[in-house]
């Protein structure tokens, strides 16, 4: 990822100049020269809230050949009110973009440089420009990310996933069983980067990484989500008075709060995987890749918490009902396999049977976290 210091964050679209690419694309492509650059226009759709997200490609030459890179620019202008969520602070608004910031330019290298490399990559037998960036097993590679407390900008820049034929499913669709199996192995490299990175380091991550999201950062959040969940319970207890049962049951449903105390293994964790920060893509109508986007909440949680948004949030009956355990053992398989034969610690020894019982115990989170969002 290209360093923050000497290259300026846009104030606008007219900024993405042949000029600025190139300065951002040269520490992952060094050599590359960008002749031109053609701007497509914003392409966020309603998702960035206080961002706009800018596709763009560049043409240039590296090595003697033509190069065309689509790219996005995720622009946010901290100045600009952020209407969809007015319970959320401008403070905390800030803190979510400036995380993802730092997210992207301290943690995704670091946790790229434990992966355990595939025999190809160990042979060399691929060049630079045709081996898959090590990014893509779980999120977008990004080439520049920085913020500029003086101008309340900031800017992240990375390849354009739309234009690989990735896309968020329409509001509503929740996630196939496959689907869910893709995202959860994501959510598996992620977990298990992180555990690895913490184990060789001898850090704990919230030592390592001060900008993690820690409950008190986020205590708004979940006071908001616990008020529109016992406000539609008492929509829902009006519309079925014959239901009186489970509304008492639903009354006593409550996130699970991870204190110190709570003696699970941790790792980083996406912490916001609602199904507008998933990106799927098909062949045809079968889903064969998924990458999860929108870094702004990471915390360090259970991995069991992440996939307990994800099903309880993002699939139907069927798919939660009759796949889980396929999808929890998947997930479990893709765990093992990013950790790694020689990690003898932590999670190495975390079997199937312990991460169903940490499911179980953490899809009350889920529960109530799914009416905030329906």
């Amino acid at each position: 990822m290209a360093s923050t210091a000497e290259i300026a964050i846009p104030q606008s679209t007219e900024d993405i100049a042949p000029s600025w690419v190139q300065q951002v694309l040269q520490k992952d492509l060094p050599g590359v020269t960008i002749t031109d650059v053609s701007v497509k226009g914003n392409i966020s759709e309603g998702e960035g809230f206080i961002s706009d997200i800018i596709a763009f490609d560049a043409v240039g030459t590296r090595n003697g050949t033509s190069q065309r890179y689509s790219l996005v620019a995720k622009l946010t202008n901290f100045a600009r009110p952020w209407s969809v969520m007015k319970q959320w602070s401008k403070d905390f608004q800030i803190r979510a973009e400036t995380t993802e910031v730092k997210f992207y330019s301290k943690a995704v290298p670091e946790l790229l440089s434990v992966a355990v490399q595939s025999a190809e990559q160990k042979s060399g037998d691929e060049d630079d420009e045709n081996r898959p960036h090590a990014e893509s097993l779980f999120l977008p590679k990004c080439y520049f990310a920085a913020t500029d407390p003086s101008s309340m900008l900031s800017v992240r820049v990375m390849e354009n996933l739309k234009a690989q034929g990735f896309s968020i499913k329409p509001k509503g669709q929740p996630l196939s069983r496959e689907e869910t199996m893709l995202t959860a192995g994501a959510l598996a490299q992620l977990h298990g980067l992180s555990h690895r990175l913490e184990l060789r380091s001898g850090v704990p991550l919230p030592e390592k990484y001060d900008w993690i999201m820690t409950h008190s950062d986020v205590s708004d959040v979940v006071d908001a989500v616990t008020y529109q969940y016992q406000t539609n319970l008492k929509v829902f207890a009006a519309a079925f008075p014959d239901q009186a049962d489970l509304v008492a049951r639903l009354e006593k449903l409550r996130p699970p709060l991870i204190g110190p105390e709570d003696p699970r293994v941790r790792v980083l964790c996406h912490s916001d995987c609602w199904i507008n920060n998933i990106m799927l893509k098909h062949a045809g109508d079968v889903p064969i890749d998924a990458r999860l986007v929108d870094w702004q909440m990471p915390r360090y949680l259970p991995p069991s918490s992440d996939l307990a948004f994800l099903l309880v949030c993002n699939t139907g009956w069927d798919v939660f009902h009759n796949h889980r355990d396929d999808i929890l053992a998947h997930y479990h398989h893709k765990l093992q396999e990013t950790l790694g034969p020689n990690e003898s610690m932590g999670l190495q020894s975390y079997t199937l049977d312990q991460l169903k019982a940490d499911f179980k115990a953490d899809c009350p989170f889920g529960g109530s976290s799914v009416s905030y969002a329906r």
